[in-house]
């Protein structure tokens, strides 16, 4: 038998997930990950790619985090996703986002509240949030977005009060402090060392309702500006 010349089946190229690829993923199906109308618009709308580092641009819809330096990631679509949906984003509305990284999650929440919602993002890393707001700006539509330099641990209580706040790091346990800064129905999104995402909801001005999501790790939040 003659040898097979490889030459004539032409070059073969590894699969590279796609921006289409990854809103399949994470909106289609019998029971997606993102459900709330408002939130599938903002993830088909918002490019992974024009968030993340130059050298990382090929592996910007791989379900995977991203190295963003000073020992911060980008968590991976399918987290993001659920940290999403679980805020329950609506048009208008304030909001808060704690962690603003690279600015992808300060830009979904942007878009999925309209332009009549306010997102106040916070960075305590001086050089990621000039690169966010780098970031934030080649989508002129979004201009519903402020990118704070400072320590946010505690919230950011003279913008209160909030329809949902996410947090991209993990506490000890959930601070008052923020639950506190909550609209009554409004919703905290926020990890915790025990390897969960607590959901917690202010039903009236002394109540609240906590859930616990399992199965998530997040590194512990840190506290100053560096």
């Amino acid at each position: 038998m003659d040898n097979l010349n490889l030459d004539d089946f032409g070059g073969a190229s590894v699969y590279r997930w796609t921006h289409q690829h990854m809103v399949e993923v994470l909106t289609k199906g019998s029971n997606p990950i993102v459900k709330n109308i408002y939130a599938k618009n903002a993830i088909k709308s918002i490019l992974r790619e024009d968030f993340v580092p130059e050298q990382f641009k090929a592996e910007a819809y791989e379900d995977k985090d991203i190295d963003l330096g000073f020992g911060e990631k980008m968590d991976k679509p399918t987290v993001i996703a659920q940290m999403l949906e679980l805020m329950k984003p609506k048009l208008g509305g304030t909001y808060l986002d704690i962690g603003t990284g690279s600015g992808w999650m300060a830009a979904l929440i942007a878009f999925a509240s309209g332009a009549t919602g306010i997102v106040y993002s916070i960075e305590r890393i001086q050089f990621m949030a000039e690169a966010a707001r780098t970031n934030l700006q080649k989508y002129p539509n979004i201009s519903n977005v402020e990118v704070i330099f400072r320590d946010g641990a505690a919230g950011l209580p003279e913008k209160a009060p909030y329809d949902a706040i996410h947090a991209s790091a993990a506490y000890d346990e959930i601070p008052a402090v923020l639950t506190n800064q909550l609209k009554i129905g409004g919703r905290l999104v926020a990890p915790t060392l025990e390897d969960d995402v607590r959901v917690v909801e202010r039903v009236s001005e002394n109540e609240f309702k906590e859930t616990v999501h399992k199965g998530f790790y997040f590194k512990a939040l840190e506290e100053g500006v560096v």
